[in-house]
């Protein structure tokens, strides 16, 4: 902490450091009241708004329209009182010079403003009413401190004050004329002398007045603010900071343009590694492509080569069975002569041929008498050839006609051929 006798620091952000003065002799009151008549900004060249950040709560008198909206927005926990005060009530034409603390109910102030300073002001007509009227709800409670700053109008608003009824501790009275180190405070000093208050202090711009009630407060006002009193700058005050302010300012315009600089520069890096990256990912889908399509390739081609090599051995194979066929086609009438011989059936067919060439000459010899008594005469000779005769002309032993053999269905040469050689064979085995 920078306050040895406060919970929290004291950020002054008054233009003359009168908030330092009241809080040294007053920060040992918890949650005060205070007053402050030509508030004017809520923040900037403020005396209460170190206070109000310390816990304090007041009132606010400010008359032009534009601060005390400022006000209310920045304070919704406070009092905000749109008018003037006077020692009488009635409309107040208020000079206003825009975004300045110099608007003033006192014309020929405005008009120097406007002609030395370049000033230019509208004049907006306002309320305005006593202090004692327009403060009525404070009756009776402590007010801690007032401060009044009205451009020339101090004395006018200290004589519409009652001070049986509200009896800050300490009053804050703007003593010179506007804009100058002109002193301008008898009358003022006259009210508050008679009010039972005296001097304590005066800040070149400032005169701080004490409650009698209160004197123990005097010596906290005998010396102006100084490092023992651990306050620090808010940096907002239109006075005391305008260098340390136009610095601030230079050194943040330097550090926007050198992040600006810096934020171009990273969108270009940022830009030159998105196109990198894009590259390199075109890169890497050409190379996956080249890769896929090589692969492919190469599939193909052993798709291509087994193809090739089952047509070859296709063709081999239906050379082979040709050659097969033709073997078989050449063998086959020589595999019928051998079959023949070796199942007797070439014998067989000789003796048919030699039976029937008999039968015919047994025959013819039987037509012709001469002929037949002859061949008995003979054969009586040689009995042998005689039985042998009669065996090979004797009719078979079942000479009853058979029924033709089924037809076979249609079957393969070789299938033919085995066929055959079984029927031909069951035939065999019936004559047996």
């Amino acid at each position: 902490m920078t306050q040895k006798n406060s919970p929290k620091a004291f950020t002054s952000y008054a233009q003359n450091f009168e908030d330092v003065m009241l809080w040294r002799a007053l920060k040992h009151v918890p949650a005060g009241v205070y007053v402050d008549i030509g508030a004017q900004h809520p923040v900037v060249d403020s005396v209460s708004k170190a206070f109000y950040e310390q816990g304090w709560r007041g009132v606010h008198v400010e008359p032009v329209p534009y601060y005390a909206e400022l006000l209310r927005q920045d304070r919704p926990d406070e009092v905000v009182l749109q008018l003037a005060l006077s020692h009488t009530a009635g409309i107040l034409d208020l000079h206003v010079i825009k975004d300045t603390g110099l608007s003033t109910g006192v014309k020929a102030y405005a008009d120097v403003h406007q002609a030395e300073h370049g000033f230019a002001y509208m004049t907006v007509p306002t309320p305005m009413l006593p202090m004692k009227t327009a403060l009525a709800s404070l009756a009776g409670r402590t007010v801690h401190w007032l401060k009044i700053d009205v451009e020339g109008l101090e004395e006018e608003v200290l004589r519409g004050w009652d001070s049986n009824i509200l009896r800050p501790w300490i009053i804050v009275v703007e003593a010179t004329v506007p804009m100058s180190t002109e002193l301008r405070h008898e009358g003022a000093e006259r009210i508050l002398v008679e009010a039972g208050y005296r001097f304590a202090y005066f800040d070149g711009l400032n005169r701080f007045y004490v409650a009698e009630e209160h004197a123990n407060l005097l010596p906290a006002l005998n010396v102006p603010p100084n490092v023992f009193d651990y306050a620090e700058l808010s940096g907002l005050s239109g006075t005391w900071c305008n260098g340390l302010i136009a610095r601030h300012r230079e050194e943040l315009r330097a550090s926007a343009a050198q992040l600006e600089a810096e934020r171009a520069e990273r969108a270009q890096f940022e830009l030159r590694a998105r196109a990198e990256l894009r590259d390199a990912r075109t890169a890497l889908e050409d190379a996956r492509n080249r890769a896929h399509e090589a692969a492919m390739r190469t599939v193909q081609a052993e798709a291509q080569a087994t193809i090739a090599e089952a047509r070859a051995s296709f063709a081999n194979e239906r050379a082979r069975d040709a050659e097969a066929r033709a073997l078989q086609s050449a063998a086959t009438p020589l595999r019928r002569l051998a079959s023949a011989a070796m199942e007797g059936r070439i014998t067989s067919g000789v003796k048919r041929r030699i039976k029937t060439a008999l039968r015919v000459v047994a025959i013819t010899i039987g037509r012709h008498p001469q002929l037949k008594r002859a061949a008995t005469l003979t054969l009586r000779c040689v009995p042998p050839l005689r039985h042998r005769l009669q065996a090979m002309l004797a009719p078979p032993p079942n000479s009853a006609p058979q029924s033709a053999p089924e037809r076979p269905l249609p079957m393969s040469p070789d299938t033919a051929l085995v066929y055959r050689q079984l029927h031909q064979r069951q035939q065999r085995s019936r004559h047996a």
